[in-house]
């Protein structure tokens, strides 16, 4: 049950100030005041044993008073009353004990009587110093557990604001799909067929990952395959996808379904801005530390600008922040023609 409340270490430690304590005991009775050899052994071990024995009460009495709320002279006469009680025990048995065993020799019976109250204020100093040293102990136990609760709660939040930021993006997407759908079912019915399929295939994907928070740039450049040919059957000739990817980087983790979001915002603001063909562009890069990615759009901005929730950028932003703890990692660069977003993704992702 005592290794519940302090490691094993701390029981070495705890040992290791028994001997010491008893060896400078011994050390005091046979070399300052003349005790005999066999004497001087017993006594130090006798009453450092039991001593050590009842100190363990000084831990559980330290424990009940943190437990239950008291006010500070209620805490003073507790642990007044504990330390009568424990020098009443630990003294007073460790004397009778002595007692029988040195019965024979009157000098060290003689001594013990003496030296009663030397050895009632030392157990007093040990007893105030195992008490700093329970509550030195138990306040950084407390403290550590205070982190660990909070980094627990810290992880969780950010867990649940990563789950709530991924959960956005097959809904949003799905509502725009949908309506393209159900306008091509009019305009074009075999082009609505081949969409149907299309994004078919693409949920099947988007669900498989939803549970998992990485994946590698391959099989998120396969998914965003999945998203693009269904824009192209939903906007034909007029989107042209222009891609320059580094085949090296395929295996690097980046979290799942991140570029889709972009791919669409670019796609969206840069069909419905512009009458003739809409070029995006998707290039990706990496060196020894960073996978670099950049995706633009062309943009006519004397064009009616596309009303939009900015759902796709804020996604991406917040998961970014949230997956890598950082806030220097996502960008965005407007021109006069062009919009850009760029993105970096560290090979070491925070645990």
């Amino acid at each position: 049950m005592l290794n519940r409340f302090l490691s094993k270490n701390s029981w070495i430690i705890i040992l290791t100030f028994w001997v010491a304590v008893a060896a400078i005991h011994f050390a005091l009775l046979y070399q300052s005041f003349g005790v005999n050899l066999f004497l001087a052994l017993f006594d130090s071990f006798v009453f450092n044993s039991i001593f050590s024995v009842f100190s363990v009460g000084i831990w559980f009495s330290l424990q009940f008073t943190r437990k239950v709320q008291r006010n500070w002279t209620e805490r003073l006469s507790y642990f007044l009353a504990a330390i009568a009680f424990i020098l009443l025990i630990t003294i007073g048995s460790s004397i009778l004990i002595m007692r029988a065993i040195g019965s024979d020799d009157m000098v060290y019976l003689a001594f013990l009587e003496r030296s009663l109250t030397m050895r009632i204020i030392a157990s007093v100093l040990i007893y105030l110093l195992l008490l700093s040293a329970f509550s030195l102990y138990q306040s950084i136990n407390e403290l550590r557990e205070r982190i660990q609760r909070e980094a627990s709660l810290t992880e969780m939040l950010r867990e649940a604001e990563l789950n709530q930021l991924r959960a956005q993006i097959n809904p949003h997407f799905l509502f725009n799909s949908l309506n393209s759908v159900s306008s091509l079912t009019i305009i074009d019915p075999s082009k609505a067929q081949e969409m149907v399929i299309k994004l078919s295939e693409f949920m099947r994907y988007s669900l498989s990952m939803a549970d998992e928070s990485l994946t590698t740039l391959g099989n998120e450049l396969h998914h965003t395959g999945l998203y693009l040919d269904i824009e192209k059957v939903r906007f034909s000739d007029r989107l042209l996808i222009e891609k320059q990817v580094d085949g090296k980087c395929n295996d690097w983790p980046i979290p799942a379904m991140i570029l889709q979001p972009l791919l669409e915002n670019a796609v969206k603001h840069g069909v419905y801005s512009t009458t003739g063909i809409s070029v995006v562009n998707l290039e990706i890069k990496c060196d020894n530390d960073y996978l670099l990615v950049g995706i633009s759009n062309a943009y006519d901005p004397d064009s009616l600008p596309r009303k939009g929730t900015g759902t796709g950028l804020k996604n991406v932003s917040g998961r970014m922040k949230a997956i890598y703890r950082r806030n220097d990692l996502f960008s965005v660069k407007q021109t006069d023609h062009t919009f850009s977003v760029y993105l970096r993704f560290p090979l070491i992702i925070p645990s």
